[in-house]
C-alpha cells in the first residue's frame, strides 16, 4: 500500500501497520452517507466536472505552513512509492485483500499522497487524493463499501513477519457526496497495540483517503482538515 515507505518513524513498526491498517469491517454502511445517497448512486458523477490531473491534485494538497502544528507536509507520488516498495503475499481474507487494493487507488487517472508530521506526534498521518475518469470514483467507493461488509480481520505478512489486524466500522464525518470510516487494531510482538483510523470520502470524480496512526490508543484524523481538503476537491472540479 502506498503508505509503506512514507512514515517518518521506526521502519519496522510503521511498515507493518501501513500494511495491516488497510483493512475493513463487516457492517452494512460505515456511516457518513449523505441523505438521499446510496452506494450505487450517481450523485458524485452528476455533480463532478473535469477529471483532476496530478498537477492539479498537487496544487489542491496543503502547502507547507497551512496545517496547524505541521509546518512541513510533504507531497509524494504514490505510484513511485509502490514501485519501490517490497511486495508481499495476499492477506488471508479475499475481501480484505480487495479492500487493500482499492485503497491504493491503482485504477485512478491521477493521485498524490501527503504526509502530516505534527509536532509532538510520533506517528503522524497521511492522505491520498485520487481522481477517476467516467464512473471510476463511484465504482471504487462502492467496492470499498462492499468489502467492508465481510472484511472483519485478516492475517498477512509484513517486513517484520506475520501480523493480524482486527477491524471495526465506525460513523464517518458528513462530508463530500458520501463517506465511510473504519479502525484497525494490530498487536505487536512487544505487547503494543497499534491503532489506525481511516476515513474515505467521494466527491464528484475524486476519492480522498485520510488515515491516522497511534500506539495503545485510538487515533483520529483531524476532521477540520478532512473538510478543508474535500471542499478544495469539490470546488476545483466545478471551476
Amino acid at each position: 500500500m502506498f503508505a509503506k515507505n512514507q512514515w517518518p518513524l521506526a521502519a519496522a513498526v510503521v511498515v507493518v501497520l501501513a500494511v495491516s491498517g488497510c483493512s475493513g469491517a463487516g457492517e452494512e454502511t460505515g456511516g457518513g452517507e449523505r441523505p438521499g445517497a446510496t452506494a450505487g448512486s450517481a450523485t458524485g458523477a452528476e455533480s463532478a466536472g473535469h477529471v483532476l490531473t496530478v498537477a492539479e491534485l498537487r496544487e489542491l494538497a496543503f502547502a507547507d505552513g497551512e496545517v496547524p502544528n505541521a509546518p512541513i507536509s510533504p507531497v509524494r507520488d504514490p505510484v513511485a512509492d509502490r514501485e519501490k516498495a517490497r511486495s508481499f503475499p495476499p492477506v488471508s481474507d479475499p475481501s480484505c485483500q480487495e479492500l487493500l487494493d482499492l485503497l491504493e487507488a491503482r485504477d485512478s487517472s491521477a493521485s498524490v499522497a501527503q504526509i502530516f508530521n505534527w509536532e509532538k506526534d510520533l506517528w503522524g498521518g497521511e492522505s491520498l487524493l485520487a481522481s477517476y475518469a467516467g464512473d471510476g470514483a463511484r465504482r471504487t467507493f462502492t467496492g470499498l463499501r462492499t468489502a467492508l461488509k465481510t472484511c472483519k480481520s485478516y492475517t498477512g505478512e509484513g517486513y517484520v513477519g506475520e501480523f493480524t489486524s482486527e477491524v471495526t466500522v465506525q460513523d464517518a464525518p458528513r462530508v463530500g457526496d458520501d463517506a465511510l470510516s473504519f479502525r484497525t487494531a494490530s498487536p505487536m510482538g512487544d505487547g503494543t497495540v497499534m491503532h489506525r483510523e481511516y476515513v474515505v470520502v467521494i466527491t464528484g470524480n475524486a476519492v480522498a483517503k485520510f488515515s491516522k496512526l497511534e500506539a495503545d490508543r485510538t487515533a483520529q484524523f483531524p476532521r477540520t482538515l478532512i473538510e478543508r481538503q474535500v471542499d478544495r476537491l469539490t470546488a476545483a472540479q466545478r471551476a
